[in-house]
């Protein structure tokens, strides 16, 4: 699956780019930590959508400035209205507790459970490791690391195939640009691609260009 980014300051706008996006890409990832004002009435709209409602904490290189228990309950709000994904941080000790909500409430959302480096890519039996913890808790596993070198690439991909199917791997940086092509091929639930030129990370493809990238090597 494609998956566009949403990276604007209010519902309405976001809501739009959505519409749009949602012509060329399998579903799109609402980043609500971006919005200059988060209201509850604009989870329950973001969860209408095939989407991932994300509101990343500012320690993980998010924008959310409100209260962190008020996210949690935003969160909530979203599984409470079955939203396709929500995205909580490995680190996020309430990571848990949201689990156990959705399946005291009968919820279908699915939990992603994610990781970021925004400086370099772990070893692989580090890297690998992670996954693991993140499975232990919720539906997919994700991780997002910077790309340095080469061998990177290949740690990047080689622990998306070990866990095929419940991960989503993400290689970020100019260096990593090629995970986003070859990471669906190699077990990645989706890949990240932008729009109209607005990123959530570095390294992020167009989506048209992604597409192109994908029908010449055949994947």
């Amino acid at each position: 699956m494609i998956c566009v980014p949403i990276v604007e300051s209010n519902i309405e706008d976001a809501v739009a780019a959505a519409e749009e996006a949602l012509k060329l890409a399998d579903l799109v990832e609402f980043r609500a930590d971006y919005f200059t004002s988060l209201e509850r009435e604009d989870v329950v709209r973001m969860a209408e959508y095939p989407a991932i409602i994300t509101i990343r904490a500012p320690w993980e290189g998010g924008r959310y400035s409100g209260n962190p228990r008020e996210r949690i309950r935003l969160y909530e709000l979203a599984i409470e209205h079955n939203a396709a994904y929500i995205d909580v941080e490995l680190k996020e000790k309430m990571n848990r507790h949201l689990v156990s909500f959705r399946d005291s409430v009968g919820s279908k959302t699915k939990i992603i459970i994610s990781y970021h480096d925004f400086s370099k890519t772990p070893g692989y039996p580090e890297l690998s490791s992670i996954v693991e913890g993140e499975l232990r808790i919720g539906d997919v596993g994700k991780f997002a690391t910077m790309v340095n070198t080469k061998e990177d690439i290949l740690t990047v991909l080689r622990v998306t195939l070990d866990f095929s199917g419940r991960v989503i791997g993400v290689g970020m940086g100019e260096k990593g640009k090629i995970t986003r092509v070859l990471a669906p091929y190699f077990g990645s639930v989706l890949t990240y691609s932008s729009m109209n030129g607005k990123t959530s990370a570095p390294g992020q493809m167009d989506v048209l260009t992604l597409k192109r990238c994908r029908e010449v090597l055949g994947l």
